[in-house]
């Protein structure tokens, strides 16, 4: 897993937390990479073609980025102090 995702936890929770919250973050990396495969596979299987499964992953990734794009994005303006006039 890439090490920006992990310097997003220590933006968005304070410092008592970061140790769970970088667990569940690579638990869900993890996970990532293992059904992601299976799915795909199921689908080839029961269907015969990739294309299914290339299109929930694209659904996903849709949302994933939308989610980054707002509610990430938002967190972390919220929590970075404000630029100081000079």
């Amino acid at each position: 897993m890439r090490g920006d995702v992990f310097a997003f936890v220590a933006l968005l929770v304070p410092a008592n937390k970061a140790g769970p919250v970088t667990g569940v973050v690579g638990a869900a990396g993890g996970l990532g990479g293992f059904v992601p495969p299976l799915v795909m596979g199921s689908l080839y299987g029961a269907y015969g073609s990739h294309a299914l499964g290339l299109v929930l992953l694209a659904v996903v990734a849709a949302a994933a980025l939308t989610f980054t794009g707002t509610g990430v994005r938002h967190a972390v303006t919220r929590r970075l102090p404000a630029p100081q006039a000079h």
